[in-house]
């Protein structure tokens, strides 16, 4: 096992770049995590308040109740109508809004002329917001007043406000969430790439060495025997890495993807990006002509795979031409059978099928670049 104790013993001396990249993935997929499925993963469906302050300059009923009303959509306060001090507190980012009653509002209220003005933080779009919520106050109000209500029984039927709850139906059995752990899945196929291409790319360079070829050709170990050891000690360190993303997902959801129904397809999903990036690594070794360049390769390689591969940024928002354009890289399929495995508890038998697609997929790259570190092999032996 000459051959596959070296390959383990190169490995050793790279083990600090194997704990950098493993920790950078730890902390960028533990905070997105964190960030992406806080409260549930349904806080984008609620209602936010903005801190406003209201300037009546109207003094009237009407402005009153107006300013009654928003107090119980927003965090609001009654403001003096100076406007060093209104510039003073938007300056330093006290209120994310200012809104101001004009005098005449209530005159012209009824006739449906009356209006604010509002001013907010630079760059915000939150005047849209409230504006919307002003004026469906005014036109409800005037509604109920033709409807031969009173005003201030309008004003009672406005203000008795109701916060809308959103209830997401649960097509799929999950609640219309994402599973924590498929954030953890999402984020794994940079760090194999980048782990394995790296350290791997590395060794492959090392024995393409005219002496350590030399040496090796020379030794009584067949070269069947190497092409075995290389295989096997791919395949150990392979396993590895993947074993201690596993690790890390169970730690953190383990029982959350123990009792998934689709953990069975997580795990190969995972394990087949994990042979691509093995298939990466060879194919990086035998291009390389000097040892910075393994580096050179992998880690753009490994960037743009990730960032239009649906890794960094989320495939549900990249427009169509780039998503068509992305179906030609393969962490894009990972990353399609990932996002499809998070969309259902129980998968359908017509997902199962797209499922096994997608990881048929990679297979096909992997034995592409199985294909393609034989040819360019080839061709580098013909040219010596």
């Amino acid at each position: 096992m000459t051959v596959f104790k070296c390959y383990m013993k190169i490995t050793k001396k790279n083990i600090g770049m194997i704990l950098m990249y493993f920790a950078i993935f730890a902390v960028i997929s533990t905070v997105m995590f964190y960030v992406s499925s806080g409260d549930n993963g349904n806080s984008q469906f609620k209602s936010s308040k903005l801190a406003a302050g209201i300037v009546d300059n109207d003094k009237s009923g009407v402005s009153e109740k107006l300013a009654e009303y928003l107090s119980k959509l927003h965090d609001t306060d009654m403001l003096e109508n100076d406007i060093d001090v209104l510039q003073e507190k938007m300056y330093y980012y006290k209120y994310d809004i200012i809104i101001q009653i004009p005098e005449g509002f209530s005159e012209k209220f009824l006739s449906g002329d009356a209006r604010v003005s509002v001013t907010q933080k630079p760059g915000s779009y939150s005047y849209m917001y409230v504006e919307s919520q002003i004026n469906d106050f005014i036109n409800r109000i005037i509604k109920y007043n033709i409807a031969g209500y009173t005003m201030e029984e309008s004003f009672e039927k406005v203000q008795d406000v109701k916060e809308s709850k959103v209830t997401l139906v649960d097509v799929n059995g999950n609640g219309g969430e994402m599973p924590g752990f498929a954030f953890l899945f999402q984020y794994f196929p940079y760090t194999s790439i980048a782990i394995l291409g790296n350290v791997l790319g590395l060794i492959v360079y090392s024995f393409r060495k005219r002496e350590v070829k030399n040496r090796i050709a020379a030794s009584a170990v067949s070269l069947r025997r190497q092409s075995v050891e290389a295989f096997l000690a791919f395949i150990v360190i392979g396993v590895i890495i993947w074993a201690a993303f596993l690790a890390l997902v169970f730690i953190m959801k383990g029982k959350e993807l123990l009792n998934n129904a689709n953990m069975f397809y997580y795990i190969l999903n995972s394990f087949t990006v994990m042979a691509l990036s093995l298939s990466i690594a060879f194919f990086t070794g035998i291009l390389a002509k000097k040892p910075d360049m393994v580096n050179m390769i992998i880690t753009p390689v490994s960037l743009f795979m990730s960032f239009l591969g649906g890794v960094f940024v989320p495939l549900n928002i990249l427009n169509g031409t780039v998503r068509k354009a992305a179906r030609f890289i393969p962490v894009y399929w990972y990353e399609d059978v990932n996002n499809k495995l998070s969309e259902y508890a129980e998968i359908p038998a017509d997902v199962i099928k797209e499922i096994w697609g997608g990881i048929g997929i990679q297979v096909l790259y992997i034995l592409m670049f199985i294909a393609l570190t034989l040819a360019v092999s080839r061709y580098q032996v013909q040219e010596k």
